[in-house]
This record gives C-alpha cells, sequence and structure tokens, in this order.
C-alpha cells in the first residue's frame, strides 16, 4: 500500500512538468512570435505591432487573476462522483493544451488587427483553463499527504519536476523550433504537457464526499466535515483574515518579487556590467536553477529538522544578502566572483520551490480542522492572484527604475540599484515571517485528535 501511494504521488507530482512547459514556453515566445525583429533567422513575419503586443498579455492577465478566487471558490464547493478537484483536473486539461496549441496558429500570415484579437483571445483563454487545471491541483497537496513527511516530500518532487519543465521550454522549445517551426513546436510541447498533467486524474481517486488528508489514496473511512456555506466574497475575506497565512504570504511574495527583478534585470546586468553577452544570462539563470535541482533533495530532512518558517527565514536572509550584492556588480564583483554569486542563488531558489507550497497546505489544513469548512482551493488562489499583482508590480518597478537611474555604460546606477532594492523588500519580508505561528508538531497532533 505505502509503494502504491509513493508511486501515486510521484506520477502526481510529475504533471508539474506539463504546467510548467505550457506556461513558461508561452511567456517565453509569444512575444518574439508575433513581433519578431525585423531581420531574423527563422523568416518571421510581424504579425502584431511591437506597441500592441504587451496588450495581449496584460488583458489575459487580468482574465487569469479575476479566475483564481473564482474557481478556487467553485472547487472548494463541488461535489461530485470523481471529486472537488479531479473533475476541474481532467476535463480542463485537453482545452488547456489546445489553446496553448492554437495560440501558434494566427489566422493572418502579416500584420493584422485580426491577430491581435486572436491572441488576446488565445491568451485569455490559455490562462483561464490554465487556473481551472493549476489551482485545483495545488489544492490536491494537502489533502493526499497524511504528514508533514510525506508533504515536504511531495513538494520536493514538485519543485524537481517544475525545474524540469522549466529546462524543456527553454531548450526543447528551441531545439523543436530551430529543425522544424512554431507550429510543430506548439504541438509537440502540448502533447508532452497533456501526457503528464492526466496522469493526476489517473492515479490520484478523490473520494465522492467531504474526506480528511490523505484518505484518497489510501482508501480510509472519510470523516464528516461541515459544509461550506460561504460565499465567494466572505471566503476570499475570511481566507486573508487568517493571520498566520498574511504572515506567510507577505514574505513569499517580497521572495518572488526578487526572483522576477533578478529574471528581467539579468539580461541587462550580463551586458552593461559583466561585458558578457545578453543570451549568457540565460546560462547564467539555468545555472542556478540546476543548483536548486541538486539542493532540492537536502530540503526535506532539514525542513523537518529545524521546520519550515526557520529554512524560509535562513534562505530569505541569504537570498537578501545575494541580491544586494548585485549592486557590486561591475565594480568589486566581476567574472567568476559574479557568477558565484548568480549560481549560489540556486539554493534560496530552491527554497521558495519547495516549502512555500507546503505552508499553505498547512495553512489551509488547521484552517479546515478549526472552521470545519474546507477551503484550500481559495488559498492557493488567493495566493495565485495577488503573487500575479506583485510580479506585475516589479515588472513596471524595474524599468522605471532603468529609466530614472540610467541603465547604459556610461550611467548604470538603475541596474546597480534594482538588486540592492529588491534585496531590502525580500529582509523586511522576514520581519514579518517572523509572526508567523504555525508549528507543524502541533498541527501533526491535531490531526491525531
Amino acid at each position: 500500500m505505502k509503494a502504491k501511494k509513493s508511486f501515486a504521488l510521484l506520477m502526481y507530482s510529475v504533471s508539474y512538468i506539463g504546467i510548467s512547459i505550457l506556461v513558461q514556453t508561452t511567456v517565453k515566445w509569444y512575444q518574439y512570435f508575433y513581433a519578431p525583429p525585423e531581420v531574423n533567422q527563422g523568416g518571421l513575419k510581424v504579425l502584431i505591432p511591437l506597441g500592441l503586443i504587451g496588450f495581449t498579455m496584460i488583458i489575459a492577465r487580468i482574465f487569469d487573476g479575476v479566475a483564481d478566487p473564482i474557481v478556487a471558490y467553485f472547487s472548494d464547493n463541488t461535489r461530485s462522483k470523481l471529486g472537488r478537484r479531479i473533475p476541474y483536473i481532467l476535463y480542463g486539461s485537453l482545452p488547456l493544451c489546445l489553446s496553448f496549441v492554437l495560440i501558434w496558429f494566427p489566422p493572418v500570415q502579416g500584420e493584422s488587427i485580426l491577430n491581435f484579437i486572436y491572441l488576446t483571445v488565445m491568451l485569455s483563454l490559455f490562462f483561464i483553463f490554465f487556473t481551472i487545471v493549476v489551482a485545483p491541483y495545488l489544492a490536491l497537496i494537502g489533502e493526499i499527504t497524511a504528514n508533514d513527511k510525506e508533504r515536504i516530500n511531495l513538494t520536493m518532487m514538485q519543485g524537481i519536476t517544475q525545474v524540469i519543465g522549466v529546462m524543456v521550454a527553454e531548450a526543447g522549445s528551441g531545439a523543436i523550433i530551430k529543425v522544424s517551426d512554431f507550429r510543430i513546436m506548439g504541438i509537440s510541447l502540448g502533447i508532452v504537457s497533456f501526457a503528464t498533467l492526466v496522469l493526476t486524474p489517473i492515479f490520484i481517486k478523490e473520494k465522492p464526499q467531504e474526506c480528511q488528508v490523505s484518505q484518497y489514496i489510501d482508501h480510509q473511512p472519510c470523516p464528516t466535515l461541515k459544509q461550506p456555506a460561504a460565499g465567494l466574497m466572505s471566503s476570499l475575506s475570511k481566507t486573508l483574515a487568517n493571520r498566520n497565512f498574511i504572515y506567510y504570504l507577505v514574505p513569499y511574495l517580497a521572495i518572488w518579487f526578487g526572483i522576477n527583478t533578478l529574471t528581467i534585470a539579468m539580461p541587462y546586468i550580463s551586458e552593461i556590467l559583466l561585458g558578457m553577452s545578453a543570451e549568457s544570462s540565460g546560462f547564467l539563470i539555468a545555472g542556478a536553477f540546476v543548483v536548486a535541482v541538486l539542493f532540492s533533495p537536502f530540503l526535506p530532512s532539514i525542513t523537518l529538522k529545524y521546520g519550515k518558517k526557520k529554512v524560509m527565514i535562513a534562505t530569505s536572509f541569504v537570498f537578501g544578502i545575494l541580491l544586494i550584492l548585485l549592486g557590486l556588480f561591475g565594480t568589486i564583483l566581476t567574472g567568476y566572483a559574479a557568477i558565484a554569486v548568480v549560481l549560489v542563488a540556486g539554493i534560496p531558489l530552491a527554497a521558495a520551490l519547495v516549502v512555500p507550497n507546503a505552508m499553505v497546505a498547512d495553512i489551509a489544513e488547521l484552517d479546515g480542522i478549526e472552521t470545519g469548512v474546507r477551503r484550500e482551493a481559495m488559498f492557493f488562489g488567493t495566493q495565485g492572484l495577488i503573487n500575479k499583482i506583485v510580479i506585475g508590480l516589479s515588472s513596471l518597478v524595474t524599468p522605471l527604475l532603468f529609466k530614472t537611474f540610467g541603465y547604459s555604460s556610461d550611467n548604470p546606477l538603475g541596474l546597480q540599484l534594482c538588486g540592492p532594492i529588491a534585496g531590502l523588500i525580500v529582509m523586511a519580508g522576514i520581519i514579518v515571517l517572523n509572526k508567523y505561528s504555525l508549528q507543524e508538531d502541533k498541527l501533526q497532533a491535531v490531526r491525531r485528535n
């Protein structure tokens, strides 16, 4: 029985490869495909003017953000023979992958307003179906793990499969495009993603009625919980009123503000401050992800020994220091020293990929036990909604710093400031995280009772 459950959890984790491939490939290539440079090796034509391409993603992300709490609410309140989460993953995976494939099939082979409308609709559908699949998928974490060890091991596997998906999207998509074209790339990666996503509904069997943790796979009797009675806004409000969730969420958002700032700034930092090509930044980021994968297997034992809160505080502190050191790139830190700083960032990156989802699952589980109403999807949906807003803010702040303080060889102050500012924000998040009071051993005791 234990081996069967371990295999089911592994298959559940593999689904994250498809999730990661779809979103990473879309974000990486959609702008280049529809608004390529005039001279490009692939012979691509401009399909949408560069000045309009950004609006397609802004509109799609608005639909995406609105969908987060709505999907979470309906998933939490779903009563079906397949359970509360599996129906969304089962029936949402095909339209998700289909909308991804259709992104690469514009209606007009040349610049046209129809392409703008088409891409806006396709991206919006893609992100809506992405939310329909991913919010219930993440909500399963707390429901299919019975104890802290299972939970952190599961999120560790998810962290690794997420990075594998990113690498497939980064290296695999480019390789397919080089030997064929974007359409073949879209079809190929769409099929691969669908094949991994359906592993969750195949191997994870939910009970049709309300069940407590881990009974989905073990087929143990289900204790009765109250039926959710709160409306959408009430459920969202109660989620935001959970103090431990807020104490967790603020530093989590600070970390992703730092990660997004680092991702945006690295091409400029590589070229202007380090004297490397902008493309080299991709290899540096990939190197940090490799370090993250290598470090991830150590995280479960470290987390079980010291607790999730202490691990997040320690890794946030390291990440904050590394971000502040970006301000010394091109002056005190150059060459191998600068590369080493970026690669070491893979260690806190590993923690950011592994520990947070386990913390949300803990918070949602304790909330469900204390209130008698399980709202796991709403916790993950709220996190997704606010995280998208913060990432959007970092995407605005970084170019604003560049424009205000400069990002050229003669005046690189904007580049030198973005790292330290992001680092100080991450450090400030530690102060809030100190107030987090959920202890894993007490949660385990509550489970037994």
